[in-house]
């Protein structure tokens, strides 16, 4: 879904129109908010603290600490470096500089960002895998990383986040610099 606890709780919402509630297990954001069960549709830091406790206190009883599990995750999964940069302009003069910002970036795809070639674009705008439009643009990088560019939804901000997929931390550090 796209970023927003609206579209998580959304997808609750379906579930439970469906009869079949109980498959929603967990859904989270890049704000770092994470929802598990249905009885809220936004972020819940209490909720995440309490995920967390439930974590340790399972791998506890197997004699497995929390940092060994994650390390055993990465392992098996790899691991995913996620920057994010935002950049302010506020104002009415601030929203028309974000608006032809996103428009510049739909209209001049760069050759590269980072240092890594450009593979492709993204625009969310256009419509993507069923989602509903959105004022997103994503370029797909060479070496398994990609940068995604948005406005806040609720601050007058434009967000620029860099994903490094990559094996291991020390490599996804080497590229997401």
């Amino acid at each position: 879904v796209l970023t927003g606890f609206k579209y998580i709780g959304d997808q609750i919402d379906q579930l439970k129109d469906a009869g079949e509630e109980d498959r929603y297990l967990m859904g989270f954001e890049e704000s770092y908010g994470y929802l598990s069960g249905t009885h809220a549709r936004d972020k819940d830091a209490v909720n995440a603290a309490f995920m967390i406790c439930e974590m340790f206190a399972f791998y506890k009883t197997r004699g497995i600490s929390l940092l060994d599990k994650l390390n055993q995750l990465y392992k098996e999964y790899g691991y995913c470096l996620i920057r994010q940069h935002s950049y302010e302009f506020p104002g009415s003069a601030g929203f028309s500089r974000m608006k032809d910002i996103m428009d510049s970036l739909r209209c001049s795809v760069p050759s590269s960002i980072g240092g890594l070639a450009v593979l492709s674009t993204v625009d969310y705008g256009k419509g993507v895998d069923a989602l509903p439009k959105s004022n997103v643009v994503k370029f797909v990088l060479e070496g398994n990383c990609s940068a995604i560019i948005r406005p806040s939804g609720t601050e007058p901000k434009i967000k620029f986040y860099f994903y490094s997929d990559q094996g291991s931390r020390k490599e996804a550090l080497s590229v997401n610099k």
